[in-house]
């Protein structure tokens, strides 16, 4: 929401900068997000130089058909100016800039001699003053306009603009006297009363024998007002009224249209004029839109609407989407001559949705979206009556169009000061607390002792209840003005919970480890199942359409990490970063059945292309399926915790060379090298070692606090164990049974070779394992060592057929 300084001061008198006013609102939740200079420059005393002046005389310049020489008044003397405007005659008043003033874009203006004549200054057009982006020739002034006088004074051909970023549940700023009220409240300022006086209707005729409205849908429109400006005359606006919508950021097209646009901006309910005569049927109905209806709207768009949109129809159909843009049928042009004026109060929801579903925005709404007072609608047609009738002419036609049902009751909250205090710890006088409350808007009566009842005014729907009045009392009364105290519990003490501390570690490690930690967004291209090659029945396909993207690369939420890191990894090597190892913590959302929302898990994942790097003496070193084994352990091992494999069939990884990871016998992950077709759809001609793993399964692995352990008064006995297995035996399998059957002296195993050839069996495979004997309370003997042994070759033998290798 952009608003002129020097608007907003024509409504509260305020005694400081915008600079100075944008902390002041910072302080109270009206974030001001900066104050931008428009118009002429102000420095230097550059404003001085831009002033009001009536031309005298006109004459012929000497040398030069086209141009004319002037005598131009300009307060107590007369300049000599060669002109090239044709627009304007003696006796008329306008701006000029005077030698060494500094216009909008830059340039400089000095005394020159045009075609042998000195000219000491010049007569400026709208458009070099900034108020307009183009303009037939100088800017004429009022009559009465004083000679001399700077322009700035009159004109808003300079103003500082704050920026302001209004919460959703403030619609009541999105107007500058909205914008105004709050910063009476703030400053102590006066406020002046809001611009909405009303004008005598003239004439014998009536608004309701020259057309007919009606409201269909009353549901969609709690309100819906209308009036008449007959007579009218479209044209350009006034300097004074174009100055305001460019510094709004808004663009002048005529007069009647800046007008419905400057009562939005002035008191933030959206307007919209009809052209009378093109209002089929003299009939206006506001309802829901029909099946195959369609509009061009004022852009020129032709735009299908549905059942679920609300429009503003006559006889020949829609021709304005209630609350949003009107059409190109009713639109007000240089022949108009009757305005229907509307001003209306749509359903919020309602306007949003059919927004979205076009891709439509506009300054209406966005304010309607948000929710508007209903009590804005005669307010606004009696600005903008007042207005139309001042400056376009005309007249206003008797009777008023005002439809609506039983208007909401005024909401009444009653507020104890001692509650003010409870929740703040600080004491606020009640007298005080009162007078912000009325600055505000709210009406108060005292109510017993240290209590009060409060009338809510109806553009503050978002105060329900005693703890926003609350608020609304402290953050004018200061949030700096309340002293910072301890909790007085100290038992309420921050902490990690166990996921968040094992998630923590993990991150650390991973980074000790040479990874750098990455954070993608959580959408994603829809294609992402096709690329990682995913089954049609598997569950990761089905993934959460968002129904407003930001674009279809970022149109569903993520199922798997996987493709995320991938991109990252094609965005890096595509500028030749080269050891491009990164791993991300994030939410994967997968389908949940029975539940209309996704299931959130939280994961750790990876991609690794080169874990040494280049260097002077050789280069990298590829990764491969170890390298992610490796990490994946690490990861665990963090945590006190261990984990399984067991042989993946995930299509995204190279077979063979990929496996799932297992905690509890339940798969939490998945390690192995990116399958080559994967990486081509992912425009990757380097491999990619990836792993994924659930972070509550981590945590789950946890084998608790790490205890210490003597390993030096009794020497551990180690031993080599080679057994033959099928082929299909995993590894993974052949540890768990060697484990289990050497418990309690087995103190670890591992596989350090599995070889398959000539020397064993077709359809088999030799797995060698190194075994670690020890005791917590003396040495083993050999005897104790073999027995442990033959238990496990038994065990082996028994449950997976495996035979000693000799």
């Amino acid at each position: 929401m952009k608003v002129p300084f020097s608007w907003l001061k024509e409504y509260v008198d305020v005694d400081m900068t915008a600079a100075e006013l944008a902390d002041r609102l910072a302080l109270t939740g009206t974030e001001v997000e900066r104050v931008a200079a428009v118009g002429i420059p102000s420095g230097d005393g550059n404003l001085d130089r831009f002033v009001i002046g009536q031309v005298e005389t006109v004459a012929p310049h000497p040398d030069a058909d086209k141009l004319t020489l002037c005598g131009v008044d300009v307060g107590g003397r007369v300049e000599k100016i060669v002109c090239g405007a044709k627009n304007f005659r003696e006796g008329d008043r306008t701006a000029v800039c005077l030698p060494g003033g500094v216009l909008p874009d830059g340039r400089r203006l000095e005394a020159a001699e045009i075609r042998g004549v000195r000219s000491n200054g010049m007569m400026c057009s709208e458009a070099e003053l900034g108020i307009s982006s183009e303009s037939a020739g100088i800017m004429i002034l009022p009559e009465d306009a004083p000679v001399g006088e700077r322009l700035v004074d009159h004109v808003a051909v300079h103003d500082e603009v704050l920026e302001l970023e209004v919460t959703p549940n403030r619609p009541d700023c999105l107007s500058v006297y909205g914008v105004a009220r709050e910063v009476a409240a703030v400053t102590g300022a006066g406020l002046s009363p809001e611009p909405a006086d009303d004008i005598k209707p003239e004439g014998h005729d009536d608004i309701g024998s020259l057309v007919e409205i009606s409201v269909a849908d009353p549901d969609l429109c709690p309100r819906y007002g209308a009036r008449l400006i007959a007579g009218v005359k479209v044209g350009p606006s006034p300097a004074w009224l174009k100055a305001r919508i460019v510094a709004a950021g808004m663009r002048p097209v005529n007069n009647v249209v800046d007008i419905t646009n400057y009562v939005m901006w002035t008191l933030g309910e959206p307007m919209h004029a009809f052209d009378l005569a093109k209002v089929a049927g003299k009939k206006l109905v506001v309802r829901r839109a029909r099946e195959g209806e369609k509009i061009r709207t004022i852009d020129g768009v032709e735009r299908s609407l549905t059942p679920q949109m609300l429009v503003i129809a006559d006889g020949d159909g829609p021709t304005a989407i209630a609350g949003i843009m009107g059409s190109e049928a009713s639109e007000v042009s240089d022949d108009t001559s009757d305005i229907l004026l509307e001003a209306a109060n749509f359903d919020g929801p309602s306007v949003m949705a059919t927004s979205m579903e076009l891709g439509l925005r506009s300054e209406s709404s966005t304010r309607f979206e948000k929710g508007m007072d209903v009590e804005l609608v005669p307010r606004a047609l009696a600005m903008a009556s007042r207005l139309m009738t001042e400056i376009c002419g005309g007249r206003l036609v008797p009777g008023e169009i005002d439809i609506h049902g039983e208007l909401p009751p005024a909401n009444v909250v009653h507020l104890r000061s001692s509650r003010i205090a409870s929740l703040i710890g600080v004491e606020i006088d009640p007298g005080e607390t009162a007078a912000i409350l009325e600055r505000l808007g709210f009406t108060v009566e005292v109510e017993g002792e240290g209590g009060f009842r409060v009338t809510v005014p109806c553009f503050r729907a978002d105060v329900e209840r005693e703890v926003d009045l609350i608020e609304e009392v402290v953050r004018v009364y200061g949030l700096d003005l309340i002293p910072t105290t301890l909790p007085s519990d100290v038992r309420v003490m921050g902490g990690l919970s166990p996921r968040q501390a094992a998630e923590r570690e993990v991150a650390r490690a991973l980074a000790g480890r040479g990874l750098d930690e990455v954070i993608t967004y959580s959408f994603i291209a829809p294609d992402y199942a096709d690329r990682l090659r995913l089954a049609k029945n598997d569950t990761r396909r089905r993934a959460v359409v968002l129904d407003n993207p930001i674009s279809v690369e970022q149109s569903v939420m993520r199922t798997i990490m996987l493709p995320s890191l991938l991109m990252t990894v094609a965005r890096n090597a595509a500028v030749r970063n080269t050891g491009i190892n990164i791993f991300e913590r994030g939410v994967i959302y997968l389908p949940s059945e029975g539940r209309k929302l996704p299931d959130e898990r939280r994961v750790i994942a990876a991609c690794l292309t080169d874990m040494a790097g280049e260097g002077w003496i050789s280069g990298g070193r590829a990764v491969d399926f170890y390298t992610g084994k490796g990490l994946v352990e690490a990861v665990f091992a963090t945590v006190n915790g261990s984990c399984g494999l067991s042989r993946s069939r995930d299509p995204f990884l190279h077979p063979g060379k990929s496996a799932d990871i297992m905690v509890g016998g339940e798969r939490a992950g998945y390690v192995g090298e990116v399958h080559p077709l994967v990486l081509s759809a992912f425009d990757l001609d380097i491999p990619v070692t990836a792993f994924e793993v659930d972070l509550d399964a981590i945590v789950a692995s946890s084998a608790g606090t790490v205890l210490f352990e003597d390993l030096m008064t009794y020497p551990a006995s180690y031993q080599d164990l080679a057994v033959v297995v099928d082929d299909k035996v995993d590894a993974e399998k052949v540890l768990e049974t060697v484990r289990s059957a050497g418990a309690p002296l087995l103190h670890g195993a591992e596989v350090f070779d599995i070889y398959s050839g000539e020397q064993v069996a077709a359809g088999s495979k030799s797995i060698a394992l190194r075994l670690e004997f020890r005791s917590p309370d003396h040495t083993l003997t050999d005897d104790e060592v073999n027995d442990v042994r033959a238990k496990i070759v038994r065990e082996l033998e028994k449950k997976l057929k495996a035979t000693l290798r000799v």
